[in-house]
């Protein structure tokens, strides 16, 4: 069986991607029993849903799970929802901005993540990881890709979700931000512990 992991490259002022690096990693592994394909999407509401959608149909995972900067969370937040609507304050790569649309138009107005989200807060946490449950995965690109992740699942019967981490620590010292960060080991462990532990639950 295969799990496909999505990750995210650079955008706006954030031209280290800690969930690229992750999905970097993991490509070509097996873990729990399952190829681990890796792909990076392109932030770019033109050219997503394509990239999306060939990767799923070569693949064809028994599971997808989606990796995504939040920049400003402390720890690493599974999602529990997607909305059918994009409010994007910000551009993407393109220079494109999207307000007040669907996703999909005629579709439902949410979709909830089909992977068992709380009892992956609680692995995370019970490996001393932070994490915790979030509501809101926003309304920019990575909601975007829930939802169309999810509409998929529903039509080729896999499970998807989509997990939220912090920036990385090394990033943030080497630019100065100031913002809530994580260790890259930290946010790859995590990583790598949700697909474990998700490919397991898969197959049960």
């Amino acid at each position: 069986m295969t799990v496909l992991l999505f990750g995210f490259g650079r955008f706006l002022e954030y031209d280290e991607n800690p969930s690229d690096i992750v999905v970097r990693r993991l490509h070509g592994r097996k873990i729990a029993g399952h190829d681990v394909v890796g792909q990076i999407l392109p932030v770019d509401f033109s050219l997503v849903k394509p990239r999306i959608l060939s990767s799923i149909y070569a693949a064809k995972p028994s599971l997808v799970i989606t990796f995504g900067l939040a920049a400003g969370r402390d720890k690493i937040t599974p999602e529990k929802v997607a909305v059918n609507y994009v409010s994007s304050k910000s551009i993407d790569n393109s220079g494109r901005r999207l307000e007040g649309v669907a996703v999909e138009e005629g579709q439902p107005d949410a979709l909830f993540a089909n992977i068992p989200v709380e009892a992956l807060v609680a692995e995370l946490n019970r490996k001393a990881i932070p994490a915790s449950l979030s509501l809101s995965a926003g309304a920019y690109l990575c909601n975007f890709v829930m939802y169309v992740n999810l509409l998929e699942a529903r039509r080729l019967g896999f499970r998807s979700g989509l997990i939220h981490v912090p920036c990385h620590a090394e990033w943030i010292a080497k630019t100065g931000k100031r913002l809530p960060s994580l260790p890259l080991e930290t946010i790859a462990n995590a990583a790598e512990t949700s697909v474990s532990f998700l490919a397991e639950d898969t197959v049960r």
